[in-house]
């Protein structure tokens, strides 16, 4: 082993690697809890985002696949954070698998604009990696011109046609 010192990204590089299989461990990385700022009042997700974090983490080490992994319905009220789940999950995704390709839904442009692309919006501002990924009104991708068609996720409202 060499006696340089690794240059910071490449320790986050590595760091998200071993993020892989734990979307607790990434959220808990990629975002700046307790530090000045918006998150400043929080530790954390709150404990029902933590354990489902947690499950998907326990889920994929005994072999699931990643679509089988993440296949959880979660019935609660407005307001109570799923679209943050939504978003740390597509970040996770998107920063510890390379070439991901995903594609997000809602039942409407509407909903998915005002709802879950604002809020990604926020959580891909505050991550560790957003030098790593852009984000459009459409679509977040690789910054690395040569894979920003392979590595991206895809907002697309639901009909039957899609």
């Amino acid at each position: 082993m060499s006696d340089e010192v690794q240059s910071p990204e490449v320790r986050l590089v590595e760091e998200m690697a071993r993020c892989h299989h734990d979307p607790y461990r990434f959220v808990m990385i990629a975002f700046p809890w307790g530090e000045p700022g918006e998150l400043s009042a929080h530790s954390g997700p709150d404990q029902w985002q933590s354990d489902l974090l947690m499950d998907i983490g326990r889920r994929l080490s005994e072999g699931l696949t990643v679509h089988e992994a993440i296949q959880i319905a979660v019935a609660s009220g407005h307001g109570v954070g799923k679209s943050t789940l939504v978003c740390w999950l597509m970040l996770w995704a998107i920063s510890t698998m390379p070439d991901t390709r995903g594609v997000i839904t809602a039942n409407t442009e509407r909903q998915l604009s005002t709802k879950t692309w604002a809020e990604l919006s926020k959580w891909h501002r505050l991550s560790i990696v957003k030098h790593w990924f852009t984000l459009s009104a459409t679509a977040i991708y690789s910054v690395d011109p040569v894979h920003e068609r392979t590595w991206r996720i895809d907002k697309i409202a639901w009909s039957e046609e899609n």
